[in-house]
């Protein structure tokens, strides 16, 4: 069954200079008698161990070599030496074994790898659960892909409002792209596939009019694979892998690929969703607006952006106690909606806004300068002390405003803000209310 039925043989002297060999041999070595007789054995056989050591019970792996260059698996042995010192060796063929056993070990070879990269994705997926930020989501990726493929970088991009954006790993190819040029992993998230980009010049293809291939080689990559990371059929962002060597895929690179990057996606997809329900249950049910711990969380976002200055405008209703009494709770929580969309008309989209608690709100918005910002707290002022068509001409509703701005020149601390947009609203309202006072300027160290 593997290839033991062909048989040669050569007959050799105490020297090992071959005598003679049958037609099998020549066979395969593709030579006639006088390209092999006269010449010591070693040049035609190369042994795993010492004839002297091999004998028809032993016989030894070896290898056959041709004069045209033919090279042959086989196993030999000695009949042993007659009584002129003349040896008979017998070579078998067994080249169809050695395929076999190549064969083998290459199946062997690609089950292990199967359960290497079963493992990752296993491993993957429990990390991918545990995430609690995309940053971290992102981070992970980047780490089990460049294991999985041994990848010299990594580099993962999330859509969103900005458009795609790098937030975690390496990109090699960033300092060289072109301006104007969509981000890197664009093309990846809009074709919806993996692409595989197996040499620089292949790059070209992918991205039309533009030298991909110079680019590729001013980074050092000389292959990339990418991957569109989806949930449910939407693309939340991309992941290129990037080898500074030649590199082939096998054919489980792509689903491997799919796999991880998908696995991200889902993450990402999740704590998005978490995200917004959390969100939402941080909203006052009476006006709709976010409640005192989300007007938090959105006023330390923001103090990290960039911005000239900073406003925080505390407001508090004059006047709504007598609502509640006079006219009910119900009364007083219309009053309340009513105020919040005055509010929400004054300020922009982009800009903060909440209930603060009871009758008190606040707003916070990037501005030019200290004047601008009183400017913003008086339109907030006008429009609260509008009439209300709902409201008795008995009950006037007005607002003490209280006003801080600072410049960005660090990062204040936010309830230090607060505190004094407060301290000034209580300075508005002791004067009359009605009114706006400015807090004296807070600078981001002071504060």
């Amino acid at each position: 069954m593997l290839g033991l039925a062909s048989c040669g043989l050569i007959t050799v002297d105490r020297q090992s200079t071959i005598l003679d060999a049958n037609a099998q041999v020549l066979e395969w070595l593709g030579s006639d008698g006088v390209d092999v007789i006269g010449k010591p054995l070693e040049a035609l056989l190369t042994l795993r161990m010492p004839l002297a050591e091999a004998d028809g019970e032993r016989p030894t792996d070896a290898t056959l070599h041709g004069v045209s260059g033919v090279v042959r698996p086989v196993v030999v042995g000695s009949l042993g030496e007659d009584e002129s010192g003349v040896d008979r060796i017998v070579v078998y063929d067994v080249s169809a074994r050695s395929a076999f056993n190549l064969g083998f070990r290459g199946a062997e070879a690609k089950t292990e790898r199967g359960r290497q990269r079963l493992q990752i994705l296993l491993n993957a997926a429990v990390g991918f659960g545990n995430v609690r930020t995309e940053v971290d989501a992102a981070e992970l990726l980047v780490d089990v892909a460049q294991r999985a493929f041994a990848a010299s970088a990594v580099s993962v991009h999330i859509s969103g409002p900005d458009g795609l954006t790098q937030i975690a790993g390496v990109n090699p190819l960033a300092e060289h792209w072109p301006a104007g040029l969509r981000p890197t992993g664009t093309v990846t998230m809009l074709a919806g596939k993996v692409l595989i980009v197996r040499s620089p010049e292949d790059a070209n293809s992918y991205v039309p009019g533009v030298d991909m291939r110079e680019i590729f080689g001013a980074g050092g990559v000389h292959a990339a694979i990418a991957s569109p990371m989806r949930s449910h059929g939407d693309a939340v962002g991309s992941m290129v892998c990037f080898f500074d060597h030649p590199r082939e895929f096998d054919e489980e690179a792509v689903p491997l690929a799919e796999a991880l990057s998908n696995q991200a996606g889902q993450a990402i997809a999740r704590i998005r969703l978490e995200d917004t329900l959390r969100r939402a249950a941080m909203h006052d049910e009476v006006t709709g607006l976010p409640n005192r711990r989300l007007i938090e969380e959105d006023v330390t976002r923001t103090l990290f952006q960039d911005y000239s200055a900073l406003t925080v405008i505390f407001i508090d209703i004059d006047g709504f106690k007598a609502v509640n009494d006079l006219l009910g709770h119900a009364a007083g929580d219309a009053l309340l909606h009513e105020i919040g969309q005055r509010l929400r008309g004054v300020i922009r989209e982009s800009d903060v806004l909440g209930r603060f608690g009871g009758d008190e709100f606040i707003a916070v918005a990037a501005v030019d300068s200290v004047g601008d910002a009183a400017v913003l707290a008086d339109r907030i002022r006008a429009a609260i002390a509008e009439p209300y068509d709902e409201l008795p001409p008995v009950l006037t509703i007005t607002a003490s405003v209280g006003v801080v701005t600072v410049g960005n020149d660090g990062a204040p601390v936010m309830d230090q803000l607060i505190r004094a947009a407060d301290h000034a609203m209580y300075e508005a309202k002791m004067a009359g209310g009605d009114r706006v006072a400015v807090a004296h300027h807070v600078s981001a160290s002071a504060a």
